[in-house]
């Protein structure tokens, strides 16, 4: 479960990391090679776990509905977090340009 989620995490992440900008104001689908290498990565981690050849070679064993249902929000967490804190990186770069403006008054 560790496995999947650590992994699932960072392909969800990637689309933060991509712009300072929020993810909504850039676009989810404007970058179509970001979207492949996201299903791509995804078909691959679930593949490995429930794929038993493999999933035996990786030592992994497959989840049940509730630890696919945690793991998924593990995922999902990374793309509101981050939200949130560009939101407040703004509001303080903003205030940082109007102190800077009214101070040269």
């Amino acid at each position: 479960m560790a496995f999947i989620s650590l992994s699932m995490l960072e392909l969800v992440h990637s689309f933060n990391v991509r712009s300072e900008e929020s993810l909504f104001k850039v676009g989810l689908f404007k970058n179509k090679y970001l979207i492949g290498a996201f299903v791509l990565g995804t078909i691959l981690q679930i593949g490995v776990v429930i794929t038993p050849k493999i999933a035996n070679i990786f030592d992994v064993v497959p989840l049940n509905s509730k630890q696919w249902m945690y793991t998924a929000i593990i995922s999902v967490l990374p793309l509101f977090i981050v939200e949130i804190q560009k939101k407040i990186n703004m509001i303080k770069i903003r205030k940082s340009q109007i102190y800077k403006k009214t101070c040269k008054i």
